[in-house]
């Protein structure tokens, strides 16, 4: 609403309402990519339009997304999980053309970790410059009714950081949201994977590295300029990856009767349940 007050245009795209159906594994879309083909996923339902409109079209993005159980829920993945095929078909969106924000709602206590905003920006670091990000935390308060005014208001200082950062030439957009001392300087979440070669620590998401140190009672990172420059969902970063998978399915195709006999033989092993169906 407020982006509208503030002149934008906008659509809302709510996933439940569509045809949206989970990724098989299948990897038709990466062995295409592989043999130099055309990427596309071969389930027929919404999200391939859902992916195309909100990757490729140049109108910010605002995710708002529940958490059921810790993380972002189910129909939010699914899209994260099937973005491949626009990825492999426009690598271009890896220049972050376009910014974005983040609404994640509902992580119980204060304390608790959630893991919300660390699974959406998996999704929004591909192709977007993520401008702010803010973690709704939903519990009782004694006495107090249960509209929280403040994440209403904090909702719409999000809305008027997208809308003036769409005003802004790119390449001078950053991120203007809540910063952390301890967070990651690309997606600025504060959920670090601790290395077994302590002080190093890394963001799972961006895998940008760090050295963690206290000073003063206070914990303090150094981050890796090189890393921060090229995370894991920069254009080098991908493509990387992309090169790592090619020779993987280059394997693939020249072991394809071993792993055909290997596949007949464990397709069927074991006591395997199937549906009996509704009654």
């Amino acid at each position: 609403m407020t982006c509208e007050e503030l002149g934008a245009e906008t659509e809302l795209i709510r996933a439940m309402e569509f045809d949206v159906r989970p990724c098989r594994g299948c990897e038709s879309c990466s062995l295409a990519m592989a043999k130099g083909e055309e990427p596309k996923c071969v389930i027929d339902d919404d999200v391939p339009w859902i992916l195309d409109k909100i990757i490729l079209d140049g109108a910010a993005l605002i995710v708002a997304v529940p958490t059921y159980h810790l993380r972002a829920n189910g129909y939010f993945e699914i899209l994260n999980e099937r973005m491949l095929p626009v990825l492999f078909k426009h690598p271009e969106i890896l220049k972050k053309n376009k910014v974005g924000a983040i609404i994640a709602v509902g992580g119980g206590e204060p304390e608790w970790t959630p893991l919300t905003l660390l699974s959406v920006n998996i999704f929004m670091q591909h192709f977007t410059k993520v401008v702010d990000q803010m973690l709704v935390n939903f519990c009782a308060r004694p006495g107090q009714v249960l509209l929280y005014p403040e994440y209403l208001e904090r909702a719409r200082k999000l809305g008027r950081n997208v809308v003036n950062a769409m005003k802004m030439p790119i390449e001078k957009v950053e991120y203007v949201g809540e910063r952390k001392e301890v967070a990651c300087p690309v997606c600025h979440c504060d959920i670090l994977k601790v290395h077994t070669k302590l002080p190093e620590v890394y963001c799972p998401v961006c895998w940008t590295k760090g050295v963690i140190s206290i000073e003063d009672g206070k914990m303090r990172i150094k981050w890796d300029e090189e890393s921060i420059e090229y995370p894991r969902f920069s254009e080098k970063g991908v493509s990387d990856h992309l090169e790592l998978i090619k020779k993987n399915f280059k394997y693939y195709y020249d072991n394809l009767n071993r792993v055909k006999e290997l596949s007949a033989k464990y397709a069927t092993y074991g006591k395997i349940l199937k549906s009996k169906g509704r009654r």
